[in-house]
């Protein structure tokens, strides 16, 4: 049966159902699919999903073949040394997985030209064919997945590095790779467990999955001659999808060696700066690196699209909550405490996520700290209390007001679908992708819970064999933590493609359980924020799954491999360059200074080290930030109220919590990625999507692939061909200004001293 062609989704006997291994035949909606035929024409309930994934399914076409398994194995492989190996560098070169989405698919095509069709037998029970026919989506998806999961394992890699660097202590490979492997599998548990909230709903879209399988059906997908013929006689809509890629990917690769190599200033042009290069007033303002970037814009794809997701895939509603929320905080907010000189900020620069003394100078945290990485609390009072900038300041408060705001939009908005979906796994209203996929077995509860139960026994041994500094029952605390804050964090991610993090969180509990113990606060932190962050990970992937009809199991195999093959090559890897390059992490290292590392050694010092009953102390600088908490919880109640009243008006579009994610990638992102990427999304998704919405139907994702391939692509040959090699463009004005942005007192305090450390 060509289930493409008739756009219908049953099969027509029960014999049929039972021969397909794919298929399941206990599914408890299955008997309901096999008496009513799916209404060829039913599609989902969301237009930005009806736009971009096809509401139709083949079950035939193979999966879990020998292509997708050999490249799936080497483009993880490669992708997770490739990005680790990067990762430490001051500008890390992230290679994206839609550039292995690109290469995989030259590469099953030339195994399914050249590799013979023959099957190969191991033992009675198994047998695979080399090349069981043309390379199909399926496979493509499979290998994706796959090198998605060996791409992102890079949060555990940085408390390692940091617990060597700045604490003098090394767990050896083997702690190191249970530390890695239990965090990542924990969070993989929890996004099975929770999969009926945040994958099944139609409702939780994951906007960035879009732009994914808008490529996959671009590359695969053959469109019907019917709607050819149509689209042909449209002004407008002539050009196919494939020769539209081919074009805009062209126009992004060329594009990038502009501000890639010859003319970095493109990357921030910050021309209020221009005005008055010595004044420390017009740098702050002016700068969109290391000030509020008020006026500055970038002309770098690759700048907007390393902080938020694409401003083409995420809907313009959220989208302009988010970019209010950045007004408020960025542009309004920051400026009136920095310039009122409140939390003594005039000492400190505009913005950076160092740490400071009372006189302004940077943090000496080795006057303070015992040889067992303790906090010494006479030495601490006799130097002094740990500063921090005003905007970093701010920064902690927002996001403590986004995970109180989300606490509440989840209970008021979604509270009522969480309950029904809590006493049933399928609902009335799910939507023609979930009911392709009630054919598929589907995994079992039990294989996620045996997944979490072992990962959780690993996590105790890890703690306990290993120097943790953190007792049995604090990993207990930290799951617990983890997994109460997943499913908030999980529909507003779903929603938004901007992810969360319950990072402060995690530090203030065990900062308040345990002060002045910097490594057992950040193997708390491992163990609750990663443990989210690589469930949501994992989440995103299974939503494509869906999207894209894979069956469960296979999904779930894929995924385990590709996680497991990026634990080992990233640790090895960072092994590797810890071993080998002096001063690693250090300026005198540079261009090895692990920004990121950075981060996270500033957050140990702060809640680990100094600890919240010292930071938040009454009478302390920063003791009224908790109370952001508080204003962010009581927040979404009267705009809920007010959309209740006024439903057509524009009080029914406001989300709180994405409000609150707007500054979220502040710091450490470029100021002045947030307006442009407003911009971009205004015109593509508000003006055009209205104006013009057959052409949005038709290319908005396609441009969407196209841009972050062209950039993928240009980053990595300009990298291993001119900047791995020292070969820089000749010095001139675009590349020679001294500053990128062209605002050289961005980094000095409002005395004029530069205190960048």
């Amino acid at each position: 049966m060509d289930l493409e062609k008739k756009s219908i989704s049953v099969y027509e006997t029960k014999e049929e159902i039972n021969g397909n291994d794919n298929v399941s035949s206990s599914s408890p909606s299955l008997e309901k699919a096999i008496i009513h035929e799916i209404d060829p024409l039913e599609d989902s309930p969301i237009e930005d999903v009806r736009a971009s994934i096809s509401p139709t399914d083949d079950p035939t076409l193979p999966t879990a073949t020998f292509r997708a398994w050999f490249w799936g194995i080497v483009f993880s492989a490669a992708i997770s040394f490739s990005n680790q190996f990067f990762w430490f560098r001051a500008n890390p070169l992230t290679i994206k997985v839609i550039v292995v989405q690109l290469l995989a698919f030259p590469a099953g095509r030339l195994f399914a030209r050249f590799l013979p069709n023959h099957e190969f037998r191991l033992g009675r029970f198994l047998s695979f064919n080399l090349n069981p026919g043309p390379f199909n989506v399926k496979e493509h998806v499979l290998i994706t997945v796959m090198a998605n999961a060996a791409a992102t394992s890079f949060d555990a890699i940085d408390i390692i590095v940091v617990q060597k660097l700045y604490y003098n202590q090394d767990w050896g490979f083997g702690g190191g790779i249970l530390l890695v492997l239990t965090t990542s599998l924990l969070g993989f548990g929890f996004a099975g467990i929770l999969r009926r909230f945040l994958v099944r709903p139609a409702a939780m879209v994951w906007p960035i999955n879009l732009v994914n399988a808008t490529l996959f059906h671009t590359l695969h997908r053959e469109v019907p001659k019917e709607v050819k013929d149509a689209e042909a006689t449209t002004p407008g809509l002539r050009m196919s999808r494939n020769k539209f890629f081919v074009i805009a990917f062209i126009g992004s690769f060329c594009w990038y060696f502009f501000p890639g190599y010859i003319i970095p200033i493109l990357t921030s042009i910050s021309w209020i700066c221009w005005i008055k290069p010595d004044s420390v007033l017009v740098s702050q303002i002016g700068s969109g690196i290391n000030g509020l970037g008020i006026g500055s814009f970038t002309l770098d794809w690759s700048q907007l699209t390393a902080w938020y997701a694409s401003p083409l895939a995420i809907p313009w509603a959220v989208q302009a909550n988010m970019f209010a929320g950045f007004v408020f905080f960025i542009w309004i907010l920051i400026p009136i405490i920095y310039y009122t000189n409140t939390w003594e900020s005039k000492k400190f620069p505009l913005y950076n996520t160092h740490q400071y003394d009372i006189w302004g100078n940077p943090f000496n945290r080795t006057r303070v700290i015992t040889p067992d990485n303790y906090l010494d609390d006479q030495a601490y009072a006799d130097y002094s209390p740990v500063r921090i900038t005003g905007f970093f300041a701010v920064c902690y408060g927002q996001g403590l007001a986004a995970l109180g705001a989300m606490i509440t939009h989840t209970i008021l908005y979604n509270g009522k679908d969480i309950w029904n979906r809590l006493k049933s796994a399928r609902q009335d209203d799910d939507d023609i992708h979930a009911k392709l996929m009630d054919r598929y077995k589907e995994v079992p509860n039990f294989w996620y819970l045996i997944l979490f139960i072992c990962s959780l026994g690993a996590s105790f041994a890890t703690i306990a064999v290993w120097p943790s500094d953190m007792p049995w029952w604090a990993l207990i605390i930290a799951i617990a933590l983890a997994f109460a804050w997943l499913l908030p964090l999980g529909i507003i991610t779903a929603i938004t493609s901007q992810s969360p993090t319950i990072s402060m969180i995690t530090e203030w509990v065990y900062g308040a359980l345990r002060p002045g113990h910097p490594i057992g606060n950040m193997i708390f932190k491992t163990y609750g924020y990663i443990t989210v962050r690589q469930a949501l990970l994992f989440a995103q992937d299974l939503k494509l799954g869906h999207y894209m009809k894979i069956p469960p199991r296979k999904m779930f195999i894929f995924q385990i491999v590709g996680t497991i093959i990026a634990s080992f090559i990233s640790l090895g890897t960072t092994n590797y360059l810890l071993n080998s390059i002096p001063d690693i992490c250090t300026k005198a290292a540079y261009p090895w200074t692990c920004p990121n590392a950075s981060l996270f050694g500033a957050s140990s010092v702060i809640w680990g080290l100094i600890g919240p009953g010292k930071f938040f102390a009454p009478g302390s600088l920063y003791a009224g930030i908790p109370y952001f908490l508080l204003g962010g919880f009581l927040l979404p109640i009267p705009f809920y109220l007010l959309a209740k009243k006024f439903p057509k008006t524009w009080l029914a579009n406001v989300n709180i919590p994405a409000f609150m994610l707007g500054p979220t990638p502040y710091p450490p992102a470029p100021t002045n990625v947030a307006p442009c990427w407003i911009f971009i999304g205004f015109i593509f998704n508000y003006v055009v999507k209205r104006r013009a919405n057959a052409w949005w139907k038709k290319y908005n994702y396609v441009l969407s692939a196209a841009l972050d391939s062209g950039v993928a692509i240009c980053a990595i040959i300009l990298f291993f061909a001119f900047q791995n090699s020292e070969i820089k463009f000749p010095k001139w004005w675009g590349n020679n200004s001294g500053s990128v942005d062209q605002c050289p007192m961005a980094n000095a305090n409002w005395a004029g001293v530069d205190v960048y450390a």
